[in-house]
């Protein structure tokens, strides 16, 4: 995300100082008429150019970024390229006759002091936040034996980027005296629910491959990243293939989902799409709330606890479709000509108009428009016992659509292959998201989500 914002701002600065070149020396120096428009746009492929030549080189890494070094060397290649490539242009387009050299000498000369500027000033304000750990990643060791002596030794080095919340560890042989183990993998999982926890360092052999792959299973229940450092040679390696982590090969083992920009965009999507259709629904929302008063005894609203990201319990808001409002251990599913369900309830689950409400959840935060449905509690921990990645579902937040939905698992799930298939497509979701995905799930919630024959 830095990197993109760094990148973005030195493109308007070399679009900028063309124009400003044009005004000072055409304009002001010459005193001379001259169009904009080509300076525009020979300012807008050379901002192209110049961006695409520092990314190539590495400039915007976070750690160039904040040490500074050869950003000057980087930038004055990338300019010297943007150049050659808007001469080559002219020269084929026959256009270059219509630039003053003059021009371009100023633009050159003003786009490389501005994107200096820019540049020493991203690295003094990322260096100043990084000193207050604003980009610290928290993690948690698994392993007590040497190589997690060593790893802690070594991440100590650079406090400002790691933080380190504790080392855990249910075998304990071979543990050394300058490692102090929190406790073991319930009391990791147990952390990672309750605190920011960005990624799992596995500080084991791989001659423990089973053991890893167990842990591996069992973690897999967290939105984190998970990365194994299997022996002390790591930190001589320089990493082939591998992730470097600040100087250790380390092997990326699992990625957590919306990672970079996913959030972010995520979360735009959802709370600008989920206003907008609140605002379209609020008049069929006033008359379903009408209905419902009108049919049976009891309020509008039906508000079930129910795991929500990383397994944080939230309230789920529905239209109320039963006579009794069941959010205890025992919650039985309804099932075709259930007699709990009201005559209004049966149009509204089967319409699915009953989640509407759910969209103040999105706007919320607790929910997203498209995800993995959330469950009454009593089920998932039912299911949670019998399949093995269900609790993976929790990864990201729960959506009122989702992909099993729109591929027809929706409904009651009475068997454990259906709750099975329907965990498999919402695995895909997870480990296959993006916008159009999500694009495409809304626009077919309509066709196959809204009439299926499982809702009742």
């Amino acid at each position: 995300m830095i990197s993109d914002t760094v990148a973005v701002i030195d493109f308007c600065i070399v679009a900028l100082m063309s124009i400003v070149a044009e005004w000072a020396y055409l304009a002001a120096y010459l005193d001379a008429n001259y169009s904009y428009e080509p300076y525009i746009v020979a300012g807008a492929l050379g901002g192209l150019v110049i961006v695409s030549a520092l990314r190539n080189q590495g400039a915007y890494s976070f750690e160039r970024l904040v040490t500074f070094r050869g950003q000057s060397r980087r930038i004055l290649l990338a300019l010297a390229m943007a150049v050659l490539v808007l001469l080559s242009v002219g020269y084929m387009l026959k256009q270059s006759a219509f630039y003053s050299r003059g021009w371009m000498i100023t633009w050159f000369a003003l786009a490389f002091a501005s994107l200096f500027v820019n540049h020493y000033l991203a690295s003094r304000i990322l260096r100043r936040w990084s000193s207050f750990g604003l980009f610290a990643r928290n993690i948690a060791i698994y392993g007590s034996g040497e190589v997690a002596a060593k790893l802690i030794e070594h991440l100590s080095l650079n406090a400002e980027l790691t933080r380190i919340h504790g080392v855990f560890d249910d075998l304990l042989r071979g543990m050394t005296p300058r490692v102090v183990v929190a406790g073991g993998l319930s009391d990791l999982i147990r952390v990672g629910q309750s605190t920011r926890l960005d990624e799992v360092l596995i500080a084991l052999p791989l001659s423990e491959e089973g053991r890893i792959a167990s842990l591996l299973t069992n973690l897999s229940v967290l939105p984190i990243d998970i990365r194994l450092c299997p022996d002390i040679a790591a930190f001589e390696l320089r990493p082939v293939g591998v992730v470097n982590y600040d100087g250790v090969a380390v092997l990326e083992l699992a990625r957590r989902p919306l990672d970079d920009w996913g959030p972010i965009v995520k979360a735009v999507e959802d709370r600008a799409l989920a206003s907008l259709m609140l605002l379209v629904a609020l008049p069929l929302m006033l008359i379903v709330s009408l209905a419902i008063k009108l049919d049976s005894k009891g309020p509008v609203f039906f508000r079930q606890r129910r795991h929500g990201f990383n397994h944080h319990v939230i309230s789920v808001w529905k239209f109320r479709t039963m006579r009794v409002s069941e959010d205890g251990i025992h919650v039985p599913q309804a099932t075709r000509d259930d007699p709990r369900v009201t005559r209004v309830g049966r149009l509204l689950r089967r319409t699915s108009i009953d989640e509407l409400p759910q969209l103040f959840n999105v706007i919320r935060g607790d929910m997203s428009l498209v995800g993995p449905r959330p469950h009454a509690i009593a089920h998932n921990e039912h299911y949670s016992a019998l399949l093995e990645r269900y609790a993976s579902r929790h990864k990201v937040k729960p959506g009122i659509t989702g992909w099993a939905q729109v591929n027809g698992y929706r409904g009651e799930t009475d068997t454990p292959e259906k709750m099975r298939k329907r965990v498999e497509h919402d695995l895909y979701y997870i480990e296959n998201w993006s916008l159009w995905l999500d694009v495409k799930i809304l626009l077919l919630t309509p066709v196959f989500g809204l009439f299926g024959r499982n809702a009742f």
